[in-house]
């Protein structure tokens, strides 16, 4: 048995996604100001076997002691206890089935409940044709220890620079290319307006960075 999939999510623009191979029953595969932060849920794929009963999801604030255990009963989602912003925090999933053998845990996770670190070198350039042309920035590929993962960013487009509203949003997936140190990312642009200035912020379930 494996979960394939390990997600974080919260009712925003952004998700955190943590992908592991999780081996599971019988089978193997692979501090900051105490501000709470939103409700954040964890979902994973389900175990295609007939006789799984539910999940234990083990979380704790270092590697390897896991304080707290949840049990989920048939579903393969779960509320994570409160968490506090600027903090890190540890997790891994287990399985059980109807006759009350638990699987071992999965690789553990580890998250950072903190915003992604701001983009960087964004520009703008046109384009051969008149009214065509680009945005283009770049963001860390490994998140710092002060900050998360960016799950998304979010093209903001003004006439004024006083009101700001989103015109595209943009996956973390959707890198163009990328390199050692970076994922670089483009939004083609065509103008609509006498005058526009852009600005991306990324995001993730604990917040936006512009």
């Amino acid at each position: 048995m494996r979960l394939e999939t390990l997600t974080l999510s919260l009712v925003r623009r952004y998700a955190v996604v943590l992908a592991a191979l999780s081996p599971l029953l019988l089978a193997s595969a692979t501090q900051a100001a105490d501000i709470p932060a939103s409700p954040v849920n964890l979902t994973w794929n389900p175990n295609p076997e007939t006789d799984i009963a539910g999940y234990k999801v083990h979380f704790g604030t270092s590697s390897g002691n896991y304080t707290q255990v949840i049990d989920v009963p048939g579903q393969n989602h779960a509320e994570l206890p409160q968490l506090i912003l600027g903090n890190t925090y540890y997790l891994a999933v287990s399985a059980y089935n109807t006759a009350g053998q638990e699987g071992p845990r999965s690789a553990e996770l580890r998250l950072s409940a903190a915003p992604p670190s701001p983009t960087e070198g964004t520009s703008f350039s046109m384009g051969s044709t008149p009214g065509n042309g680009k945005l283009s920035w770049k963001h860390p590929r490994t998140a710092a220890l002060s900050s998360g993962p960016a799950e998304g960013f979010a093209v903001y487009g003004s006439e004024d620079l006083v009101t700001w509203t989103v015109v595209k949003n943009v996956g973390a997936d959707e890198a163009i290319r990328s390199d050692s140190q970076y994922l670089y990312f483009e939004w083609p642009y065509t103008a609509t307006k006498s005058k526009m200035f852009f600005k991306v912020g990324a995001g993730n379930a604990f917040g936006e960075t512009k």
